[in-house]
């Protein structure tokens, strides 16, 4: 047991399939192409798209994850409002 945890935790690169490094190449080059065809449709300035194109592809990890909280901060999560609203209160204060 103690074997096992140790290689756990010391994480031998030569010890690990190489599948797991595509896969995780794979899953970045998708959050990479899904942030950028999201600020292409955001309404901002054009200066301030080059700014989090730059942000995203010279320091990936830190401006897809700076993204990432920019998004769920300004996010619409009003339609998650239905899911917190009791029916019969739902019912009471809808517009007639």
């Amino acid at each position: 047991m103690l074997q096992i945890l140790t290689r756990f935790l010391t994480l031998n690169v030569m010890s690990e399939h190489p599948a797991v490094y595509w896969g995780l190449a794979a899953v970045w080059a998708i959050l990479v192409m899904a942030s950028i065809s999201s600020l292409r449709t955001l309404p901002i300035s054009k200066g301030a798209k080059v700014t989090w194109f730059a942000l995203i592809l010279l320091l990936p990890l830190l401006g897809l994850g700076i993204y990432a909280l920019r998004c769920l901060f300004l996010g619409d999560w009003s339609f998650f409002k239905p899911f917190f609203v009791p029916p019969k209160t739902a019912q009471k204060i809808a517009p007639r």
